[in-house]
């Protein structure tokens, strides 16, 4: 009697061994390239997001920096690859009776103290207005005290905000304190750095708090070696280093990615990509 029995010859499993081999081969290509791209476009994508955010957030708190023609400015220190000002933190107007030794800022819901964050007695400083004549603008400044203390007060029935400071008479027109209008301007401000500094083998941009005895803290990046430069510009455009003679600052980013990635997506070697941002910010206060 014959028998039959069902199976696969040698030469049947050899060919379903090179099929399979060859169709992982090509599976595996296609996730290696596909990890590859999407590895490339998460790393390109993080880059320039890091540097769009640079872009915004840095000229934001130069904006703020103060210039005259008068040649008062915020800005202390000035080198390319770092600067140091007195930072614009809040905003508000006096009331009540000013002595030589505090002054009050209204406070109230419809009046309030405007700050990024409360008043920080020995962080801030207070920049004071003084009108001086109110019938000339020649003679009026901007007189910088340190703050000792602060309190809660009122102006009549309206809150108020009671910043004590050392007596400042001597730094007043005549040494009076009717220079000081009620109502005029206040200002809060701290002293910041920003530069561009090394940390984990990487190059970053970070600020600091000068006035506050703060340690550095990264706002974007990595960067490339010497990829955060300033350029100090005067008002027609000119290259300057004269800090009261500023009126424009350029600034150049060169953000990088924080690994290797396929430059072209899918071959090629894994390298570094870089992403440049160059832009000009006006200082507050520059005649137009």
């Amino acid at each position: 009697m014959n028998s039959s029995r069902g199976g696969f010859t040698l030469v049947e499993l050899l060919i379903a061994i090179v099929m399979m081999t060859l169709v992982g081969g090509v599976v595996f290509a296609l996730l290696n390239s596909t990890q590859r791209v999407s590895t490339a476009q998460a790393e390109r994508m993080m880059m320039q997001s890091s540097v769009r955010t640079g872009a915004l957030v840095i000229p934001a708190e130069l904006r703020e920096i103060a210039t005259s023609t008068a040649g008062q400015t915020d800005l202390m220190q000035i080198a390319a690859d770092s600067v140091t000002y007195r930072a614009a933190r809040g905003l508000g107007f006096t009331c009540g009776t000013i002595t030589a030794t505090q002054i009050k800022i209204l406070n109230t819901s419809i009046l309030p103290f405007s700050g990024l964050r409360a008043i920080a007695p020995g962080r801030d400083s207070l920049l004071l207005f003084v009108d001086g004549n109110p019938d000339s603008r020649t003679d009026d400044i901007w007189v910088r005290l340190p703050i000792t203390s602060t309190a809660t007060s009122t102006c009549g029935t309206q809150p108020a905000i009671a910043v004590n400071t050392p007596s400042f008479l001597a730094l007043l027109p005549g040494g009076l304190l009717s220079t000081v209008i009620v109502g005029g301007p206040v200002r809060t401000e701290e002293v910041m750095r920003l530069k561009s500094y090394a940390s984990g083998g990487q190059q970053w941009v970070g600020v600091a708090s000068l006035s506050g005895g703060d340690a550095v803290q990264p706002i974007l990046g990595p960067i490339t070696a010497g990829g955060f430069s300033l350029t100090y510009l005067d008002g027609s455009g000119a290259v300057t280093a004269i800090r009261d003679s500023v009126r424009m600052i350029q600034l150049r980013l060169i953000g990088v990615t924080e690994r290797r990635v396929a430059r072209g997506g899918t071959t090629g070697a894994n390298v570094i990509l870089q992403d440049t941002l160059v832009t000009r910010v006006m200082l507050r206060n520059t005649p137009r």
